[in-house]
Formats: C-alpha cells, structure tokens, sequence
C-alpha cells in the first residue's frame, strides 16, 4: 500500500531536515553577522567612531545541536516513533528559546519534523 506525498512522514523529515540544518550549517561555518565599533583617531588628533558588520561566532558548536536534533528526527520519521517525537520536539524547543538569533529560520522546519512525526504516529505501516 502506498502513503500519498503529502501523508508520507519520510516527506516531511527529510524536508525538514533540509530546511533545519541548511541554515544551521551555513551559521556555523560562516558565523553571525554583528556590529562592530571603533575609534580611530587621524593625523590632526580628530577622532571618529567606525561602525562595521563583521562575522562572529563562526564554528560554534551549539549549533550543530539543531543539526543533530533535526537528524534525530528525520531518522525517526523513516524507523522509529519516538525517535520521531523526541527529535523534532527537541529541535521545537531549541528553536524557540534561539527565537532572537537563528530560533526562526529553524522553526518551519521543526513544525514540519513534528507533522512527519504525526504522520509517522497515525501511518503505523510506513
């Protein structure tokens, strides 16, 4: 028996996967973008404040906690329930308390961990 697309939780784990840790992996080899400030003083003794973007915080392993949180869960929507439940629930909660810094761009793809997970709950058979 065949699950249509849009019931299959492999669907939805593998494209939340996709979606959790595309932009966590791009954060974590390129860091964040901040604001750095500083004086520079010229020749004449004249002193001016310099604002500039800089990338920070490249290679910080908390987020590879998203990452391995969203394979948990993407593993779990192809094997096992609880994996299911337990790594998009993980990843939920992570992107919610990381709402003000990377928390939402992982969000869509926790919501749909947990629909694979749901599905994968009501579709014993897949």
């Amino acid at each position: 028996m065949t699950t249509p697309l849009w019931r299959n939780p492999k669907f939805y784990g593998l494209l939340g996967f996709i979606l959790v840790a595309g932009p966590t992996l791009f954060f974590f080899f390129a860091g964040i973008p901040g604001t750095q400030v500083s004086e520079t003083e010229d020749a004449g003794g004249n002193r001016t404040t310099v604002t500039e973007t800089v990338w920070i915080d490249a290679f910080n392993p908390f987020l590879l906690v998203f990452v391995i949180g969203a394979a948990v869960a993407a593993w779990g929507c192809y094997r096992s329930t609880l994996m299911a439940w337990a790594g998009s629930l993980f990843v939920l909660a992570f992107s919610i308390l990381a709402m003000f810094s990377i928390g939402l761009l992982t969000l869509p793809g926790a919501v749909l961990l947990l629909i694979g997970a749901g599905f994968k709950t009501v579709n014993k058979n897949v």
